[in-house]
């Protein structure tokens, strides 16, 4: 089983933010999630590593 999101679940959270959203500030939001997502799995790679050398 594969963990990851997928073409349609990224579809899905943009059609909500763009319908929840104005126009206008959608891609700054859009760039502010996926600054965030990139963030925590960096946090999470990090954290697996730590613990792998231990």
């Amino acid at each position: 089983m594969t963990s990851g999101i997928g073409f349609s679940e990224i579809f899905l959270i943009l059609a909500v933010i763009i319908i929840f959203v104005s126009p206008k500030d959608a891609p700054g939001l859009i760039r502010k999630i996926f600054k965030i997502i990139a963030q925590l799995r960096a946090a999470v790679k990090k954290f697996l590593d730590e613990m792998d050398v231990k």
